[in-house]
């Protein structure tokens, strides 16, 4: 068309397939804070994995791309600048953030910066005890000897953690948590940010969303239950109001 070499363009008359949406697992407040309970039992490389996901909302390659050069302890703070990911034709390799909103700067509170402090001094125990065999790495997140840790054994662990934990729920006639998978922690995290009432606008920019449209998109539920609790906080602040009058 822009050529002037036909009139019209037919691929304007062609009907897009309808994107059908995923609907997003999450836990709520209750059950998250029975998987922060839960972890306490956990060794700590696996219980500050879990633990980051839930407040950051990181995905699985960014918090396996982590180094210790991008946390700041003393304000609270750690950098997202790039993602570890697995191909079977390159292994595990460092990539860019999946775009440039991507990349950002994330606050961490208190309770996440002393249990990162206890896990940097026990990561720095087991390199002095296999010495030489420590492979220099920066990253949080390793095998034994400092290698990039495979991203299905993080996927697979964090199913076996909650296997172990609901055999154990159900020998003790205690309610099981749910079965998610770990990427839905990011959507428990987002979802509870929600309900917490933080902004739409600071909920993409935690989770690196190139726009708050695509947070909007995703979390349309959680938005509609804020909403609701929203409508039925002013209802409850007339309702005092009328009583007091």
């Amino acid at each position: 068309m822009k050529w002037q070499l036909i009139a019209s363009n037919p691929a304007s008359r062609v009907e897009a397939p309808k994107v059908h949406k995923k609907q997003t697992n999450s836990y709520d407040e209750i059950q998250s804070a029975m998987l922060l309970e839960a972890l306490l039992i956990e060794p700590i490389k696996y219980r500050i994995l879990v633990t980051l996901a839930l407040f950051t909302g990181l995905r699985r390659g960014e918090l396996l791309g982590l180094e210790w050069k991008v946390i700041d302890l003393d304000k609270g703070q750690l950098a997202v600048i790039k993602q570890s990911q697995y191909t079977p034709e390159t292994g595990i390799v460092d990539r860019t953030t999946k775009t440039e909103g991507s990349k950002r700067l994330i606050s961490i509170p208190p309770s996440i910066v002393a249990l990162l402090k206890e896990y940097k001094a026990s990561q720095n125990e087991e390199r002095l005890k296999i010495g030489n065999l420590w492979q220099k790495s920066d990253r949080l997140f390793t095998t034994w000897d400092g290698k990039p840790m495979h991203p299905d054994t993080v996927s697979s662990g964090f199913n076996d953690f909650l296997n172990r934990h609901n055999e154990k729920m159900i020998e003790e006639e205690k309610t099981p948590l749910p079965h998610i998978r770990f990427h839905d922690l990011r959507h428990t995290s987002a979802s509870l940010m929600i309900s917490q009432g933080v902004s739409l606008k600071n909920v993409s920019s935690r989770l690196g969303h190139s726009s708050i449209t695509i947070t909007a998109d995703i979390y349309a539920t959680a938005l509609q239950s804020a909403d609701k609790d929203a409508a039925q906080k002013i209802e409850d602040l007339f309702s005092m109001k009328k009583e007091q009058a």
